[in-house]
């Protein structure tokens, strides 16, 4: 149990690889039990074709996990995007993660702020909250287009959403270890869910949360100020080194839940 009862964790299936392959989601869903997490994330295609071809509901409740949140590629298609939002309804789910897809790289920053801001309209419409996942190669990968990006976009109908290891790795201009810690002070009022996720140069976005360049300590330090509440997702690009993904899974929560039990902030007597 995590040492701070405000905060539950979930684990991001892309450690996993593509889960829908020989039945790995079975494989994914008793490891991320196993290594003590509260909840799962995935991506929308593997959530609808799971709930279409197994018994993935069931199978979850069996493990007393909760489905937390879902990545979601940025398009037009409001007819999908209510299918999906209606299952994330059913299930509890909360948080839809946009990226990529039209969002692009090379895209008008106005133009995308537009379709999100239809997104996250839908998505409110199920009770969902809709954020930008700031990733490498898309319109939001540095610190100032995540900026522009956001405040071009309406905070009543999309929120803040935060992915700590690809900022560590791409807020580029500004010291690696503070990227992360820049960003979630000067936007805090708009932050409503967080991925947790590290870098480093040997490993990429493979690395377990606390082994890379990101400073975590910062981080849990302004998470324990602004006294968030509610769910990270934890996630991997996959396995660091010769370690399996329930290794990986147990470090980065044995980190975190560590990180939360520190009193950052004692009380002066």
């Amino acid at each position: 149990m995590n040492a701070n009862p405000d905060i539950k964790l979930a684990c991001m299936s892309l450690m996993w690889g593509n889960i829908l392959d020989d039945n790995k989601w079975l494989d994914w869903l008793d490891d991320v039990q196993a290594a003590g997490y509260e909840g799962v994330a995935l991506f929308d295609n593997h959530l609808v074709a799971l709930l279409e071809t197994t018994d993935f509901e069931s199978q979850l409740a069996n493990r007393s996990l909760s489905l937390v949140s879902v990545d979601y590629r940025v398009d037009r298609d409001a007819e999908r995007l209510r299918h999906v939002c209606s299952i994330m309804q059913r299930l509890g789910a909360r948080h839809l993660v946009a990226l990529g897809g039209l969002a692009n790289n090379t895209a008008d920053i106005d133009e995308v702020a537009g379709i999100l801001n239809e997104m996250g309209q839908v998505a409110l419409d199920y009770e969902v909250r809709a954020g930008f996942h700031n990733h490498t190669g898309d319109i939001g990968e540095t610190l100032e287009q995540m900026e522009a990006l956001m405040s071009a976009t309406d905070p009543t109908k999309f929120f803040g959403f935060l992915d700590v290891g690809h900022a560590t790795k791409d807020f580029v201009g500004h010291p690696v270890g503070q990227r992360a810690g820049i960003y979630l002070d000067r936007h805090w009022e708009r932050i409503d869910f967080l991925e947790f996720k590290d870098w480093s140069e040997e490993h990429d976005l493979r690395t377990e949360v606390g082994a890379g360049l990101c400073d975590y300590e910062a981080v849990f330090n302004i998470l324990q100020e602004r006294e968030y509440s509610g769910w990270i997702t934890v996630e991997q690009n996959g396995p660091m080194g010769d370690k399996s993904p329930r290794q990986c899974a147990a470090a980065s929560l044995e980190f975190i839940e560590q990180g939360f039990a520190k009193d950052l902030h004692p009380k002066k007597s």
